[in-house]
């Protein structure tokens, strides 16, 4: 005879599992319901003592005050809104408060743009002279002639004529006499061909030939100051050589003749003697020095440009050492006019 082995049976295996875990979970009370912490803290203080209430929080006055909904300030106003004020409480700002504030911005503003009004043209104008002083400087640093037609006339009118085209020459006196004058304009205009030698010698050979250079530019200039300039070398003591520059400046109309010689450069003794080996015999200008000028010779040995020998020579270029001579011919030209 077979056995069933049933579930209903009450001695199986899996009837008895059961009914241990039935007898556990019957033994688990029922879930409490949960604490409403709101209601219990409002709820709280009836409890207690008006003694012991806190006196931080009045739950009374809260439970019977109305809550306002916030309200939302922007921080960027709408451009047309000249007055924006944002109450801390409805009942904060009176109405008459509003108005005085609104008078009050109205005048500010109304005094600034009257400020901004009487101040415009000022600012206006300093604006244009600056812009006007910086197209100035771009143009006069580009070709520095064009100082001439910013500056207005000095000398009662007059002009200061250079008897030269040489740019190292014209750029020197006039930067010279501006440093004295403060404005002045001065203009270079190329003298004919002298009868001279290349290369000049003594004192009284530089002074013939500026003075020459001078008369040639008053066939075109009849009044005015006139600058010339020339180079020569001269021995004043034997076997001892030395370069040096003649600014002659004469002005017809005021009787003013004045003379400012550069700083001296040393010449050797062996170029000098060379170039009056290689000077012809039959040389037309002779007696006022030799054929060759002694820049050609100086700038072949040292290997530079003729116009930077003296430089090399001294470490003051040709243009300082002329620069200087100007300065000083403007500064004795206007201790004779006053």
């Amino acid at each position: 005879m077979q056995k069933s082995y049933g579930t209903d049976e009450p001695n199986s295996p899996v009837t008895s599992k059961m009914s241990k875990a039935d007898q556990l979970l019957s033994k688990l009370p029922p879930p409490t319901q949960l604490p409403s912490f709101v209601t219990d803290a409002l709820k709280e203080p009836s409890s207690r003592s008006t003694q012991q209430a806190d006196p931080v929080l009045n739950t009374t006055d809260m439970t019977s005050q109305s809550f306002h909904t916030p309200m939302f300030s922007p921080v960027i106003t709408h451009k047309n809104e000249e007055n924006f004020d944002v109450p801390t409480s409805p009942s904060s700002e009176s109405g008459t408060d509003k108005s005085v504030k609104s008078e009050q911005t109205s005048g500010n503003k109304g005094d600034l743009f009257n400020w901004m009004r009487g101040s415009s043209s000022s600012i206006f104008s300093m604006v244009a002279e600056k812009a006007k002083n910086s197209v100035d400087a771009v143009l006069t640093t580009l070709d520095p002639q064009m100082k001439d037609a910013f500056n207005p006339n000095t000398f009662d009118g007059t002009d200061v004529v250079v008897a030269s085209e040489k740019e190292i020459i014209v750029s020197a006196v006039r930067e010279g006499f501006q440093k004295v004058f403060g404005k002045s304009v001065v203009r270079g205009l190329e003298a004919p061909d002298q009868p001279f030698a290349a290369q000049l010698v003594g004192f009284s050979a530089a002074s013939k030939a500026t003075k020459y250079r001078i008369d040639s530019v008053r066939l075109h200039v009849v009044k005015g100051p006139v600058v010339a300039f020339e180079r020569f070398i001269v021995e004043p003591i034997e076997s001892k050589w030395y370069e040096f520059g003649l600014l002659k400046l004469n002005d017809m109309e005021r009787n003013i003749d004045l003379e400012v010689y550069t700083q001296s450069v040393p010449v050797p003794t062996s170029i000098v003697s060379l170039i009056n080996d290689d000077t012809p015999k039959d040389y037309e200008h002779i007696s006022t020095g030799f054929s060759i000028p002694v820049a050609h010779f100086m700038a072949s040995n040292l290997k530079v440009h003729p116009s930077e020998w003296q430089e090399i020579m001294t470490g003051v270029s040709q243009r300082s050492s002329l620069l200087a001579a100007s300065v000083s011919l403007a500064m004795s030209y206007k201790n004779a006019l006053e």
